[in-house]
């Protein structure tokens, strides 16, 4: 059963119990098993903290980067109708799950996001809010995303999905180039949150087109690529 403590600051603070962590520990290797998907570009994927920005097709798009990717310390936002019950709730949160209330400014996810951050840890984000259905590269993305990095400081990692993906079927996900809001962070939030937005949607779809260069002209190998590009 999960339980609440209370933390020093008064307010209640979710703790995991075991089972849900023990469950959370098989399921993570199972999931990388029924959804194959091959990681390119790891070695971009830096240390210390950072806002993991991603596109979004299915509810098991968070789990290669959680897995593979991020080591310890694993939070991903998480639609809030998903946790209401308990039981899995406690799973997702024993994921890394922070469950977000959509349609609404959620100030406490905002808030557990922050926080995360600037103890140096990684959150993975999925900012166009919603699956994406329409087979466009990338839906707008809600402003309050590239904001999160900003008042943080923290280095945003854009990655990108080739397709939807299925039951044992092969997918390809790319992980971009790091980059920051540094040159923003002295201006008023409300200046440039489109400015911020607008530059992570950039970088978002420059990783999509460079991972499909990768896909349809070099068969998904990261390496020939590389060596395509170093050799021009």
């Amino acid at each position: 059963m999960s339980e609440k403590t209370v933390n020093k600051k008064g307010k209640k603070k979710h703790k995991i119990n075991l089972f849900s962590r023990f469950v959370a520990f098989l399921a993570r290797p199972l999931l990388w098993l029924v959804y194959p998907t091959k990681i390119l570009g790891k070695e971009r994927f830096p240390g210390g903290g950072g806002l993991c920005v991603c596109n979004h097709f299915t509810p098991m798009d968070a789990n290669p980067i959680l897995c593979r990717l991020i080591k310890k310390n694993r939070h991903v936002m998480i639609k809030g109708e998903m946790f209401k019950n308990r039981l899995v709730g406690d799973f997702l949160r024993a994921m890394g799950g922070i469950p977000v209330r959509r349609g609404e400014a959620d100030l406490a996810a905002v808030k557990e996001v922050m926080s995360a951050l600037k103890k140096g840890e990684k959150v993975v984000v999925f900012p166009e809010g919603t699956r994406n259905t329409s087979g466009e590269d990338l839906l707008p993305l809600k402003n309050g995303v590239a904001l999160m990095a900003l008042k943080t400081r923290s280095q945003v990692i854009p990655f990108m999905y080739y397709n939807k993906s299925g039951f044992f079927k092969k997918n390809y996900l790319l992980g971009g180039h790091p980059f920051t809001f540094d040159e923003y962070s002295d201006m008023p939030s409300h200046e440039i949150e489109d400015r911020v937005t607008a530059m992570m949607r950039e970088k978002m779809l420059e990783t999509r087109r460079e991972l499909i260069e990768i896909v349809e002209n070099y068969k998904g190998s990261y390496k020939k690529y590389l060596a395509a590009k170093e050799g021009k």
